[in-house]
């Protein structure tokens, strides 16, 4: 998430209800990410259309509230101090001196600028958080904005042709603070010897700051897969069963989720309230045992616009929202996730025949691009057909594959570190003791890609594949958002996040027919990663 044209009002006092407005951005933030590949061409900055007259600033918040706002900089030789020339504000926005300034690199909350190259090379030491406004953007985001393609990292299958992501990284972590591990599937991952690669790329216009890339692999049983449960283990999975029956709104609905191909079912979301609930029914053979609810799925659109239209309310003061997050630290972060509460995953309840419904869980995995499958296991009793409810908000899912299977005791994966990366075709050494954990962040821009090597401890085809990525990443701001600033309605979206979600109903509806489109059109890509 990021912001913008530097702006310190003389005596402005910190929103420190900064969090409330803040944290709509970050209620559904982790949630864009995007299949077919377009190379849209970014701009050089005499082309981009001038966001200003005035040059380039960074400002720098800190932990306790300070701002400096510098006109020029650059990281000691040591690292420890941002160095440069500037300005110095008290926590209330007070002058507190102007000219050389040096800043403890340990003591900064967020940076912040509207020329991300120049702080490129300030990465590795300061990218505690960094804000942008962008002077251009692709022509399909440009015709609107509030499609545009945003991402945490995208990971592709180096053997797979269709050009499909396969996993998004850490998809939920979209501030410092909310930086955690994320573990996705990789479903269709078929490696016939014993290396395996992925490319990982920066396909939207963001900064991500990655702490570690590795594998999970688990031995599959014969004829079955291993799928992740909700809670965290590894469940050997066999004799898969396909519903006899699925119906929804519109009707049947078997055939969307049958088969784990690309077909899905979704719905549209509803005019007058996006956190609106819909079921969907399914019935499947009585089976006896150990079983287990198979679901693949991912989110729709919805999400991202979302994360947008609040991005745009905040305007000008993101910068100021964002730290205060930062400052505040992971006792807050619960709070920002308002809306992404409201809107919820798919819940899954059972009942055999006639008997009473049972809650076995939910699916909830952010993310829009990739998926994942997880699987919910229950006892059941065999004496009648499973009745399966899945209630969700409307308009919220794409639901891609529904099963049941029998389900085996826990095993634990073994965890596999990168072997290799490469960038432009030649070792990075640097890049890969940071995916392996060693060195901080590996710092990616817009259009960044590595290719991460695996050696297998066995054949591929006999392995079960996971990935597990760490980090964050912050959103860029784009200038076409700036008109929208509005920080009532900013801060309607943590204070009362039912009521934003049925304000905001309407303008998706207005974009919701043609989002798809423009958000994958919009993906910001400048080259391979060989």
């Amino acid at each position: 998430m990021c912001f913008s044209s530097i702006r310190v009002p003389a005596g402005r006092t910190p929103f420190r209800s900064s969090t409330v407005a803040l944290a709509c951005v970050l209620a559904l933030g982790a949630q864009s990410c995007g299949i077919r590949t377009q190379r849209p061409a970014r701009l050089a900055p005499a082309q981009a259309p001038a966001q200003s007259k005035e040059s380039p600033y960074l400002k720098a918040h800190l932990k306790n509230g300070e701002v400096y706002v510098l006109d020029a900089w650059r990281m000691a030789p040591d690292g420890s101090r941002l160095e440069g020339t500037g300005s110095h504000f008290t926590m209330l926005r007070a002058p507190a001196g102007t000219g050389p300034q040096s800043i403890p690199v340990d003591s900064i909350a967020l940076v912040e600028t509207n020329a991300p190259d120049r702080v490129t090379s300030l990465a590795a030491g300061v990218l505690t958080g960094l804000t942008v406004v962008m002077g251009t953007i692709t022509g399909a985001c440009l015709a609107d904005p509030k499609s545009c393609f945003g991402s945490c990292p995208t990971f592709y299958i180096d053997e797979d042709s269709t050009g499909r992501p396969e996993a998004e990284g850490f998809s939920e972590s979209i501030a410092r603070v909310l930086e955690a591990r994320d573990v996705d599937a990789l479903t269709t991952a078929r490696p016939t010897g014993r290396q395996f690669a992925l490319t990982m790329r920066n396909e939207a216009q963001e900064t991500h700051a990655v702490r570690r890339v590795r594998l999970l692999t688990v031995a599959r049983p014969p004829g079955g897969r291993v799928i992740a449960g909700a809670d965290g283990r590894y469940h050997p999975a066999t004799g898969f069963a396909r519903p006899d029956s699925c119906v929804a709104a519109e009707g049947d609905c078997l055939a969307a989720v049958t088969k784990h191909d690309g077909h899905e079912r979704r719905s549209l979301a509803d005019a007058g309230d996006l956190a609106t609930r819909e079921d969907v029914d399914l019935v499947f053979p009585p089976t006896r045992g150990r079983v287990g609810l198979v679901i693949s799925a991912r989110q729709t659109l919805l999400t991202t616009f979302l994360f947008y239209q609040t991005m745009a309310y905040l305007g000008r003061s993101g910068g100021d929202f964002l730290a205060a997050l930062e400052r505040g630290g992971t006792q807050d972060a619960p709070q920002v996730m308002g809306m992404a509460r409201v809107l919820g995953g798919i819940e899954a309840s059972v009942a055999e025949g006639d008997g009473p419904w049972t809650s076995i869980g939910s699916f909830n995995e952010a993310g829009p691009i990739a998926g994942d499958v997880r699987i919910l296991p229950f006892e059941s009793g065999g004496r009648a057909p499973i009745r399966v409810r899945l209630r969700q908000a409307k308009g919220h899912w794409r639901l891609g594959w529904v099963a049941l299977a029998q389900v085996g005791e826990p095993v634990a994966p073994q965890v596999i570190e990168a072997a290799a990366v490469t960038r432009e075709g030649r070792p990075d050494p640097v890049a890969l003791a940071r995916v392996r954990g060693l060195d901080g962040h590996l710092a990616t821009m817009p259009g960044d890609a590595y290719r991460i090597s695996f050696d297998l401890p066995r054949s591929g085809p006999e392995l079960e594949l996971f990935l597990e990525t760490e980090g964050y990443y912050y959103e860029w701001m784009r200038t076409e958002w700036l008109p929208e600033e509005n920080p009532l309605m900013a801060a309607l979206a943590l204070g009362s996040p039912e009521r934003a979600l049925r304000l905001l109903a309407g303008p998706f509806k207005e974009r919701e027919a043609g989002l798809e489109a423009a958000f994958w059109a919009s993906r910001f890509r400048k080259g391979g990663a060989r």
